[in-house]
């Protein structure tokens, strides 16, 4: 069955802001005098929201320290949210050529609600979304609630959806909502742990999408 509606997670997906996410939360980290933890530490939290990655990394820490973290990376200058948040390339044609065929598309991102607004206005995307949900309003990923609201705010069924990200907790919040999912190897989980969750396929990049989801 072709899909109605078809929801982006963000970072990753639509924009090259894996790097940049790791070099804030090292900085985070450095700013409160603590080591910074290793890269390969943080890439498998990316996709959770702020407070359920900074909490993983800090297991013994208190919550006034993890709340001086979350400021701290909220607010730094290299945050891709404040400063330069750069798309893929091939995002904007993918979104331009799904909004041409008819398809309905939505966000649903780890990022708090400032982080995506500022993001969308950084981008200039805000014409492509008809509804948005963030983990600042939701449940953090995977959990399905994301997808269910997106889908009751717009009146579809989640078997109207798509889900589009580069994590397995996007894949998994979508078998959740018993909605679809596709996932790409451009950001935070590599290409056989996407293999390993609940998708209908991996792709290399959003320039393969508009084709794939023709064969649905």
């Amino acid at each position: 069955m072709a899909p109605k509606l078809i929801i982006f997670d963000w970072d990753g997906t639509l924009a090259d802001t894996t790097g940049p996410i790791i070099k804030t939360m090292q900085a985070a980290f450095e700013e409160h005098g603590l080591d910074a933890p290793a890269a390969e530490a943080v890439r498998p939290f990316i996709g959770y929201s702020l407070a359920r990655i900074v909490a993983a990394l800090t297991p013994r820490a208190d919550e006034a320290l993890r709340e001086k973290l979350m400021h701290t990376y909220s607010s730094h200058y290299l945050n891709p949210n404040n400063h330069n948040m750069r798309l893929f390339d091939s995002a904007l044609p993918c979104l331009e050529t799904l909004k041409q065929q008819g398809y309905w598309l939505a966000v649903a991102t780890g990022k708090g609600r400032s982080g995506l607004d500022g993001a969308i206005a950084q981008t200039g995307t805000a014409a492509f979304w008809l509804a948005t949900r963030c983990a600042s309003e939701c449940p953090s990923k995977p959990a399905p609630d994301m997808v269910l609201e997106l889908c009751d705010e717009l009146g579809l069924s989640p078997a109207d959806a798509v889900v589009v990200g580069d994590t397995t907790y996007d894949l998994e919040m979508a078998a959740n909502a018993r909605a679809r999912a596709i996932a790409v190897s451009t950001g935070a989980h590599h290409a056989a742990q996407l293999q390993s969750a609940p998708c209908l396929t991996v792709l290399s990049s959003l320039t393969e999408l508009p084709g794939f989801l023709r064969t649905l």
